[in-house]
């Protein structure tokens, strides 16, 4: 498979993206609500299992930069025919999982007053670090007033929009494979995936 898309299907490293966004996205959700419904997220035995939400949170935010550069600079596979309403609804929902893709991320770092250990190094809390300083300084808040906001917003935007915006991406794909039958999911499946007749 080539790296570069084509008109017709994405390439090796648009799939790379898209695949290792999802798998990295779905595992922080997993983590996530085992702490919730598992254990007590306010106790130090949740801590390094929390580790492992804030790193593949991280990695979400860090994979989204070269990937939107790459979908800006590649070529991008020619939309299904389609009424101009769908391609629309489509543009939006991608716009959507961007959002996601940077909002949950970043508000995760911000509102998070603790490192986060990758193992062969950590990232510092973002309490402790040099912007923070600045903005407690310039707007004169404290790490307890600045971090409440920013956390209900991660909590609300996990548990009420990514649900739906990701629910309605799973969707169309599964419309446009088992309805439509218009290859739109085996454009971005890596290898061959069966168009059932």
């Amino acid at each position: 498979m080539q790296w570069n898309n084509s008109t017709q299907r994405f390439g090796a490293l648009a799939q790379l993206f898209h695949w290792t966004s999802a798998g990295a996205f779905i595992g922080a959700y997993i983590v996530v609500y085992y702490v919730i419904w598992f254990m007590d997220d306010t106790s130090p035995d949740s801590l390094p299992v929390l580790n492992i939400h804030w790193v593949l949170g991280l990695l979400v935010g860090l994979i989204v930069i070269p990937r939107l550069l790459w979908r800006l600079w590649d070529v991008q596979p020619a939309p299904p025919s389609g009424p101009a309403w769908e391609h629309a609804l489509a543009h939006a929902a991608h716009i959507g999982l961007y959002g996601l893709l940077v909002v949950m991320p970043l508000t995760g770092y911000i509102g998070t007053g603790a490192p986060t250990d990758f193992g062969l190094f950590s990232v510092t809390g973002f309490n402790e670090t040099s912007a923070f300083a600045w903005i407690s300084e310039s707007f004169h808040v404290s790490w307890d007033e600045f971090e409440a906001p920013v956390d209900a917003i991660h909590h609300f935007v996990g548990k009420f929009v990514a649900w739906a915006v990701v629910a309605l991406h799973v969707a169309a794909a599964l419309y446009h494979h088992a309805v439509r039958r218009d290859g739109v999911l085996q454009r971005m499946w890596p290898g061959t995936l069966r168009q059932r007749p």
